[in-house]
């Protein structure tokens, strides 16, 4: 993996399409990206809140990720490519995003590309909803990977998201920063930042909606029997889901759950962090395959080989 852009010329080997999707009735036009072999693994990756697939950039350029899985990253409807549908008049009310629509998208995603047995992997909002799709769908994936997920977080879905006095994207760009580990490289803090400036408003709040009310596992883990083994992820450096909060996850799910604490990233690691992030995903990705791995319940730079540059005062 690298960081750095391609040399004047070179083609880089991610494509990017339209599909139709039917979701809730309502067809919707989605984009999404895609790297790797077609007869790979499908590894389904879902953004975070008001942001788009272009989060996963660094992983669908990698080829070490790509020599077996089919890397596709979409844009939920309303975010990034993925326009709002013309058949409906969205622009009459908020937009919200509840725990339903969210997790028949993902299911209605993977419906329309015809995908056999996919993993899913998501981040924040896409973290989270491994317990709805555990809960609803526990037999549509070979597993789900939860990157920092929790059963519950209240706080975000905030009124003054709509104040005409506060610049949006300027005030979530900021609110992101705070929430990554000052271990990573500032280019790629400062890239994470860079997309969620590209958020139409109401987005980030509406996706807020589903992250900080509509989803709520604190009573209700017994419920989530995925028949798939589940990963939860949780960066060290992340406020909002802290690794506490993976294990309380894998350990309401059960045997077939493992909790990862990472140690010096945040609540976005695969743009805040790429390189650190794919030696922390690597084994989990072996494993799911069939391979005899080792994971560690703690993941460290040291202990995945990883130099990290001295962090310097922000």
């Amino acid at each position: 993996m690298t960081i750095e852009a391609p040399a004047h010329g070179e083609r880089e080997e991610i494509t990017g399409h339209y599909v139709g999707v039917e979701i809730d009735g309502t067809e919707h036009r989605v984009y999404y990206e895609e790297s790797g072999p077609e007869d790979g693994i499908p590894l389904l990756c879902q953004h975070t809140a008001g942001n788009h697939g272009h989060e996963w950039r660094h992983l669908l350029d990698d080829d070490d990720i790509t020599e077996h899985y089919r890397v596709i990253a979409y844009d939920l409807p309303h975010h990034g490519k993925s326009l709002p549908p013309t058949s409906e008049e969205w622009w009459k009310e908020d937009y919200i995003l509840t725990e339903e629509f969210f997790a028949e998208s993902i299911v209605s995603i993977a419906d329309a590309l015809d995908l056999e047995d996919p993993v899913y992997m998501g981040s924040s909002i896409g973290g989270n909803v491994i317990l709805q799709l555990g809960d609803w769908h526990p037999d549509r994936f070979r597993a789900l990977i939860g990157l920092e997920s929790g059963t519950y977080s209240p706080g975000y879905f905030l009124d003054w998201f709509h104040d005409p006095q506060v610049n949006i994207a300027e005030a979530s760009a900021y609110a992101c920063w705070g929430l990554m580990a000052p271990q990573g490289p500032e280019a790629t803090r400062r890239e994470t930042m860079h997309l969620y400036e590209q958020s139409s408003t109401g987005l980030f709040r509406g996706d807020l909606y589903y992250y900080s009310v509509d989803h709520d596992y604190r009573d209700k883990l017994d419920q989530v029997n995925p028949e798939c083994p589940v990963y939860v992820m949780n960066g060290e450096y992340d406020f909002a889901t802290d690794p506490d909060d993976a294990r309380e996850v894998a350990e309401g799910i059960g045997e077939n759950a493992t909790a990862i604490e990472m140690g010096s990233i945040g609540h976005f690691p695969m743009s805040e962090n790429p390189e650190l992030f794919k030696q922390y995903l690597m084994p989990v990705l072996d494993e799911i395959r069939g391979e005899d791995v080792s994971i560690e319940e703690k993941m460290t730079p040291e202990s995945v080989g990883v130099d990290l540059e001295t962090p310097t005062a922000d």
